[in-house]
């Protein structure tokens, strides 16, 4: 990787866009921006211009990198390179892994003069959600602020994160989810993502949902857990706990009655989960999720019923007794929940707590 004053931006950009995570054709979740800000519980391992960490079992793995020694005239480049493989190596195993580094190449270490390019970058991978992310600061050329936007075979998608010297973002959907992570995030969410932070998005596993729960939230579970695992609501109205709206996709936790309240209203604590929501694409049962045809919910669920209807939507369970539904309209799945039959007998009280997604 020899990177003189005059090669071409698309060259000395390579190691850059090789952190870039690459989404599929045809992915279902946009990519949403990302300022750079540490997803994980964990310590930040300073491991230097090495490889030495100092806790190499820890999951997540959270690890600092001093990346500026990449000259020409000492070879720095090459004690650079031959780095990258057991650092790569270190990575791929975790199911949470979190990255910063600080990188610069020059042909005279110590001569500022003879610089080639120069930023600070964070990178993430979550096996549990399938999200991985990309940021970048100061990022320049010969001394120049450059837009990591331009480099060449960036993504429309992704480039309109990225602006003169800085920008970042996430994409849901490339990064394959690991059934090992999926049940650690369950298990130890508090643990893997710290108390009180909510989750980055809506993304979840597939598999994620079953007669009793829909992601990482259970019916029965009372407010203090919910918050435990997931942090603060974005906002607390008409008796849901309503998360990632701000990622155009919703997460609701539903307890009984209307309450509403400013963030932090939480009553006593202990009232119990009753129905769990989203119209994220990510959950699914039994081969349906929001976006799927009629049709084919009608091939997957066989023995399918209409619990429901209200105005213009149907509301489908897959069998007579099931807790799980998908609300249909307009020929498509938007979205699915699980509730609490022993708390929600009767079908008007159903109705009123779907009537209550709607935060008016």
């Amino acid at each position: 990787m020899r990177a003189g004053r005059g090669a071409p931006i698309a060259a000395i950009a390579a190691a850059f866009a090789s952190a870039l995570v690459t989404a599929p054709a045809g992915a279902v979740s946009p990519p949403t921006g990302w300022n750079g800000a540490n997803p994980f519980n964990c310590e930040l391992q300073n491991a230097g211009f090495g490889t030495a960490f100092p806790h190499p079992d820890a999951d997540p793995f959270c690890v600092e990198y001093d990346k500026r020694r990449q000259n020409v005239t000492e070879l720095g480049v090459v004690d650079f390179l031959s780095q990258e493989p057991v650092r790569v190596a270190a990575a791929v195993p975790k199911c949470f892994y979190f990255q910063s580094d600080h990188w610069r190449g020059s042909i005279v270490q110590n001569d500022p003069s003879t610089k080639t390019y120069e930023w600070d970058g964070h990178y993430f991978f979550d096996k549990a959600t399938g999200d991985g992310g990309v940021w970048v600061t100061n990022f320049n050329f010969n001394g120049r602020t450059y837009d990591p936007s331009a480099i060449p075979g960036m993504p429309p998608d992704y480039a309109r994160f990225f602006g003169p010297g800085t920008g970042g973002m996430i994409t849901h959907d490339s990064i394959p989810t690991d059934p090992r992570c999926v049940a650690l995030a369950q298990a130890n969410h508090r643990a893997v993502y710290g108390p009180g932070k909510p989750v980055s998005s809506c993304s979840a596993p597939v598999g994620s949902v079953s007669r009793r729960r829909l992601g990482v939230v259970a019916l029965g579970d009372n407010e203090r857990r919910v918050r435990d695992l997931l942090g603060s609501p974005h906002e607390l109205r008409r008796g849901y706990l309503r998360y990632c709206l701000n990622d155009r996709r919703s997460y609701l936790v539903g307890q009984a009655g209307d309450r509403s309240g400013e963030e932090g209203d939480r009553g006593d604590g202990e009232e119990p989960t009753t129905l769990v929501y989203s119209d994220s694409e990510t959950y699914r049962y039994e081969r349906v999720r929001p976006g799927l045809g009629t049709s084919a919910l009608r091939r997957r669920w066989r023995r399918a019923v209409v619990r429901l209807r209200m105005g213009r939507v149907r509301i489908y369970a897959p069998t007579r007794t099931s807790p799980v539904i998908a609300g249909v309209r307009a020929g498509r799945v938007r979205w699915l929940a699980v509730y609490d039959r022993a708390s929600i007998r009767a079908r008007d009280d159903l109705r009123e707590y779907l009537l209550r997604t709607t935060p008016d």
